[in-house]
């Protein structure tokens, strides 16, 4: 048999419509000329008995109407929907019934509910890419239908969220990119371990931070935790929520196949029945998972098909469909963009007078959303599934599927109904979000010293800036020249450690640094007290002073540029060091450019927004199974702004200030050891 006549042809597929045991009302197939009709009566049950409040409409229409107690709707048939006219009773516990409207006479639906146990034994369904989707007849694959939506999703980041390198280096502690050379000379060791993806052996690099080494106390010194590991941290709870088997608590390693190639694919998401916002992450509670436990009467499909969708007129049955509203509702996002983690390392703990609830923000995108101006008016999918009014329906009528709207190819929707399905983000390729998110504003004041004031906004997102990856900080830099020759910095708001490089306090060495190289700036800051900021949650609702919100005030004093630089670490210097509190090794200053590779800009005129989350032993931007604390929280929140202050010495009448917003995935110490590319996101720039 082959499976598209089985979801195309009605009277091949009427048995799917229930229970092997019960028989299914067949469709009618009346599609003769029903163009004049427009007045129907609609009468519906369930499990064989009346019900009220099912949802009909005519498929297509714009509008619907409810059963009332007898189970009966009155509906009005709308005749400039186009395609096969046909109608859809959709009832939350009941995959959508349909049936073709009659010539003549009333129509009745017969809905059954669906079984609510959860099946283990049933495999997610691959989305189709590549070559199981061109000239496939099969309707195993997602992308036999669905081919736009695919397309897109294959380039997103939730296709990547399972096999993405960094996730797995950070799981496992290793990286990836090393061999075995570069890896001793980062201090890591060169181990047999288990291949992401496969669990084939793998010679790996295992070098610092690791979820693995770090929950599991019984391996990682010595030898790989790979296989051996109890302890996984519920990451893959959101990074590879489709491993089949038992949902929630699995070990990231354990994805291959689909749930290793794809991440978090179609049959995922529409398999969420329900959403729980006190449950764990991810399919750890929060996305409640339903998978069709009904055995399939035909052998088209080992179970009845079973699917969650945002439509209550996609009766195929291929499909399965059962609406739900969370699919619009930024709450779904939640699942796996929120994340409240206590300490998780052995031996670890929270400061309970910090943090009374036991727990830390870690990801806190929902609940920043939550807490701003866009709660009431714009949920997630309105910026991050941006409506697609080129597709007339998920199929893209006369693409994946020639003919007319109907039961098989779907009925055409209103422009800007169908959404997109790549979820734009800050690194999507043909993503606008970052280049929108935030701007810069100079102002310039002369003098015997040149002022500027600069202020960077987030003015797009309905969450702080940056979000989610706690490893993620914005950098600012500025510089001011005369007719094109810098001006010396002489004062003002600092990069502070963020920004890459090494800081060291009043009564530490500053002659000898190891890490340092030729044309390297040290820059001496003073500081005094702490900056009033206004954060995320207890940094910003009145529960930290100002000094337990952890960022300090320094004002730059002065630097010195590193000439030689001996075997021991020992540095000449330009010029002496003047005094002061603090001290800055960064990387010399260059102009800032997209895509340029990240320098150490610490110390530098500028700023940093930033979560800095630190371990047991006081370690800064550590990875965040490790946290129990949040040091600093200075993101900018929505429709807030910051305003930083920098001084440069005096030099012509018409001096010219450029302030550049720089966004970083990780911290460039992170990104060293690893081997990872690090590069900067140019935001935003403001000019004077």
């Amino acid at each position: 048999m082959i499976l598209w006549l089985a979801c195309s042809t009605p009277d091949a597929t009427d048995a799917l419509h229930a229970p092997e045991e019960t028989a299914a009302p067949e469709p009618s197939g009346e599609t003769g000329d029903t163009a004049l009709r427009t007045d129907l009566t609609v009468a519906v049950t369930l499990d064989g008995q009346p019900v009220a409040d099912v949802v009909v409409m005519q498929a297509g229409a714009s509008s619907h109407v409810t059963t009332d107690g007898t189970g009966v709707a009155e509906l009005t048939l709308d005749p400039e929907v186009p395609g096969e006219r046909f109608v859809v009773a959709s009832h939350p516990e009941a995959r959508q019934g349909w049936d073709y409207v009659p010539s003549t006479g009333d129509l009745s639906l017969a809905l059954s509910r669906y079984d609510t146990s959860d099946n283990a034994d049933y495999s997610f369904d691959p989305p189709g890419v590549d070559g199981t989707l061109t000239g496939s007849p099969t309707t195993d694959y997602c992308g036999h239908c669905h081919k736009p939506f695919i397309e897109e999703f294959v380039t997103s980041m939730h296709n990547d969220a399972a096999s993405d390198v960094q996730v797995q280096d950070l799981y496992a502690g290793v990286a990836t990119s090393r061999d075995e050379a570069s890896c001793e000379s980062v201090g890591g060791a060169w181990r047999t371990g288990l291949e992401p993806g496969t669990r084939a052996a793998l010679e790996r690099c295992y070098v610092g931070h690791g979820v693995l080494p770090d929950l599991n106390e019984s391996c990682g010194e010595s030898t790989p935790c790979d296989a051996v590991a109890t302890a996984f941290g519920g990451c893959a709870d959101c990074h590879a929520p489709g491993i089949d088997g038992e949902l929630g608590g699995r070990d990231l390693l354990e994805a291959t196949g689909t749930s290793f190639d794809h991440g978090v694919h179609c049959d995922v998401c529409h398999k969420v029945e329900s959403i729980d916002t006190d449950g764990a992450p991810g399919v750890g509670g929060w996305l409640r998972l339903l998978r069709p436990s009904e055995k399939s009467p035909t052998p088209a499909f080992d179970y009845l098909p079973l699917t969650f969708c945002p439509s209550h007129d996609s009766p195929n049955v291929r499909m399965g469909c059962v609406q739900r509203d969370h699919f619009q509702e930024a709450g779904f996002c939640g699942g796996c963009h929120q994340l409240d983690q206590g300490a998780l390392v052995p031996g670890a703990s929270l400061d309970e007078a910090r943090w009374p609830e036991g727990t830390l923000p870690v990801h806190s995108t929902y609940a920043e959303w939550l807490a701003g101006p866009y709660a009431d008016a714009a949920a997630c999918q309105s910026c991050h599934m941006p409506p697609a009014p080129e597709l007339q329906n998920s199929l893209d009528l006369g693409d994946s599927l020639e003919g007319e709207p109907g039961y098989v190819n779907g009925v055409a929707r209103d422009p800007g109904t169908v959404r997109h399905h790549y979820w734009p983000g800050a690194w999507h390729p043909d993503s606008a979000l970052l280049d929108l998110a935030a701007q810069v504003e100079v102002e310039v004041e002369q003098g015997d010293e040149l002022l500027v004031a600069v202020t960077t906004k987030n003015i797009g997102p309905g969450h702080a800036l940056p979000t989610g990856e706690p490893l993620r900080h914005l950098v600012l830099t500025v510089s001011a020249a005369c007719g094109g020759e810098p001006l010396e910095a002489t004062g003002g708001d600092v990069v502070w450690d963020v920004g890459g490089g090494e800081r060291r306090a009043a009564g530490d060495d500053w002659q000898i640094w190891p890490a340092a190289a030729v044309g390297d700036v040290l820059t001496v800051v003073s500081v005094s007290g702490w900056h009033d900021y206004t954060g995320h949650g207890r940094f910003g609702d009145g529960s930290f002073s100002e000094e337990e919100r952890g960022l300090p005030d320094e004002d730059l004093v002065g630097s010195s540029t590193i000439t030689s630089v001996d075997d021991d670490g020992r540095v000449e210097l330009d010029a002496e060091l003047p005094e002061g509190d603090a001290i800055y090794r960064s990387e010399a200053w260059s102009a800032p450019a997209d895509g340029q590779t990240s320098l150490d800009r610490a110390g530098q005129p500028g700023f940093a927004f930033a979560r800095v989350l630190v371990d047991e032993q006081g370690e800064r931007m550590v990875p965040h199974h490790r946290a129990t604390d949040v040091a600093v929280d200075n993101r900018l929140l929505p429709m807030h702004d910051w305003t930083s202050e920098h001084r440069f010495e005096g030099g012509c009448d018409d001096p010219s200030v450029e302030a550049a917003l720089l966004y970083r995935r990780w911290p460039s110490a992170l990104a060293e050891q690893r081997g990872w590319e690090a590069t900067d996101r140019l935001m935003a720039v403001g000019v004077r």
